[in-house]
């Protein structure tokens, strides 16, 4: 079967397992950096919310050759783990009072999202963009975040200026910031026993928040970003590392800036979910300014720094 037609089989069996007048739906998401997924819904009589079992991967695992109603096993299976018989109370959405206090913002490719910011509002900032979303707290499903889309916007009567007014205001307290050398991360995950060197990472920062989940958005921080070149006396890169982290390193401990671009290519290409990269670009803070700025390398001038856009 071609994926199409292994989409139908599985709406198709699905429906046959649930006769009780459930609406079996594929519901394409687009995800972030223009990641498409097929996402099975399965809506119980009378209920309004079901979790969404991506599609995607099973079709990896038919290619592989697993069997389709072991397939469809393990998809009724995950569908029985994470599905709640309720009714969602939607009208929390329409309410602005409810939410303003929640909203939060993250940082994404600009470039690389135009279907998906064609749909949502953004402000834009290097080359990124900062996009917002609202933090859902419930009994049963436990905290989850929805994407502000225009239709939100438009719905509360408000603009991206007030959204971003509101993120600055909650965002930290609502998911914190944590800088740290990457060798305590690195660390983390070795045995205590292990007596790795790692000298060559003493000069590299994390810069993530508590969840280390979309925790580029630190990068907005200024006060976090003077503070750190306070502490280490010296201008510094700014390496994105994904969207849930940047990399900070003093521009005095760094390699050459072509070196510095060459290895967030490479990790990009080869070691970052493509739903996960943030910038194929690095940045500098100069102290002297209190300013970050995307750096750019051309023939006549090496390492040109553009001021930010937000």
């Amino acid at each position: 079967m071609n994926y199409s037609e292994f989409l139908s089989a599985v709406r198709n069996n699905m429906e046959d397992r649930y006769k009780n007048g459930a609406s079996v739906l594929i519901h394409p998401v687009l995800k972030n950096n223009g990641l498409r997924l097929d996402g099975l819904l399965i809506l119980q009589p009378g209920e309004n919310i079901s979790p969404t079992i991506y599609l995607n991967p099973y079709y990896d695992r038919y290619l592989s050759g697993t069997g389709l109603e072991d397939i469809l096993d393990d998809i009724e299976a995950a569908y029985e783990e994470h599905h709640y018989p309720m009714n969602f109370n939607t009208s929390l959405f329409r309410d602005f009072s409810y939410v303003r206090d929640k909203i939060s913002f993250r940082l994404i490719n600009r470039a690389s999202n135009m279907a998906l910011l064609s749909d949502i509002p953004f402000l834009p900032f290097l080359d990124l963009a900062v996009v917002f979303y609202f933090h859902l707290e419930h009994e049963f499903f436990g905290s989850s975040t929805v994407l502000i889309h225009k239709e939100h916007m438009a719905l509360w009567d408000t603009d991206c200026e007030e959204l971003y007014t509101l993120a600055c205001a909650n965002t930290r307290s609502l998911t914190g910031c944590e800088l740290f050398p990457m060798e305590t991360l690195i660390r983390s995950f070795l045995d205590p026993s292990d007596q790795f060197p790692l000298k060559n990472l003493s000069s590299l920062y994390v810069l993530t928040n508590k969840s280390q989940i979309f925790g580029a958005a630190c990068l907005l921080y200024e006060d976090v970003l003077a503070d750190f070149a306070r502490v280490c006396e010296d201008d510094f890169y700014v390496l994105p590392s994904s969207v849930h982290e940047v990399l900070l390193l003093p521009v005095k401990k760094s390699p050459p800036v072509s070196s510095l671009l060459d290895m967030v290519h490479e990790i990009n290409r080869t070691e970052v979910p493509i739903q996960d990269v943030l910038s194929d670009q690095i940045y500098l803070y100069r102290c002297a300014v209190g300013k970050l700025g995307l750096v750019l390398l051309t023939p006549t001038a090496p390492e040109k720094v553009c001021e930010k856009d937000l």
